[in-house]
């Protein structure tokens, strides 16, 4: 068995298991990913180019992983990625520049990977690692928006994965909370400067905004200084920088009570 062919049956063998993780039926994945989509789902060169790249790293990844959860995790962020990636090439989406898919040659010849594949791999090691298993969509997100913009850096880029693995999920949606600004009429509108004890729920979420304030993805509205969680007030949290980024290369994420559920019942207003 040629190395192509032994990536194939890998890549296949991942896919079967990111759609039993999913719960979707195998057969049309299966047959899609691993073949590829037909000519007229590609669209321009470049489209090629991106599909090309997601199924070659995608293969390579199958066959040094073998673990079922690990293919599982892998499985469902190449199926996620890539149904977003031909859904938005069929609306006529154009992907960033070609060079961003094309090897990369530097002094003395050395060819170095495309940034494309570089960051595709490194998407699918964070879902390896991701046993907060609701962080499989938010990395499939990650991967297909930065794709499809050409005004984000590629190390920028790289830097937001890291935060994306480091990060806890419920940080993640903290950031889409603060980010969608829905919920910050119906919450608390106070510090927690001389107001006693706090909830363990309240610790734990401070602490975890806490963290995100260090980081510089989350500010006070009014430039207040937030030297430590009693200086939190949730209603003025806002997010900067790359926080900012974050939030965007996350979308589109529908959200429900049990992901966000959480904030509200730990900053409830003071009557």
């Amino acid at each position: 068995m040629s190395e192509k062919d032994g990536n194939d049956s890998a890549l296949q063998n991942m896919i079967i298991s990111g759609s039993g993780a999913l719960g979707i039926a195998t057969g049309a994945a299966v047959g899609t990913l691993v073949a590829g989509p037909a000519g007229t789902l590609i669209g321009a060169a470049t489209g090629a180019l991106l599909q090309d790249g997601m199924k070659s790293v995608a293969g390579d990844i199958a066959s040094r992983f073998t673990a079922e959860t690990e293919r599982e995790r892998m499985g469902a962020v190449y199926i996620l990625a890539q149904s977003q990636v031909v859904q938005r090439l069929n609306d006529g989406k154009k992907p960033r520049s070609a060079s961003f898919f094309r090897p990369r040659e530097r002094k003395k010849g050395k060819i170095l990977r495309a940034e494309a594949e570089e960051l595709l791999e490194g998407t699918f090691l964070a879902a390896q690692n991701a046993f907060e298993e609701r962080k499989i969509e938010l990395l499939a997100n990650f991967y297909t928006n930065v794709v499809f913009r050409d005004d984000l850096d590629s190390s920028h880029a790289a830097y937001i994965l890291s935060l994306l693995e480091s990060l806890t999920y419920r940080q993640l949606i903290s950031v889409v909370v603060i980010g969608n600004g829905t919920l910050m009429n119906a919450i608390r509108t106070r510090d927690f400067r001389g107001g006693g004890g706090l909830e363990p729920l309240q610790v734990g979420v401070l602490f975890e905004l806490y963290q995100l304030v260090k980081l510089d993805l989350v500010t006070d509205a009014d430039a207040s200084y937030i030297l430590g969680v009693a200086d939190i007030n949730p209603s003025r949290l806002r997010l900067q920088g790359t926080g900012t980024e974050l939030f965007k290369l996350m979308a589109p994420l529908a959200l429900d009570f049990d992901d966000y559920g959480y904030f509200v019942n730990a900053f409830q207003p003071i009557h």
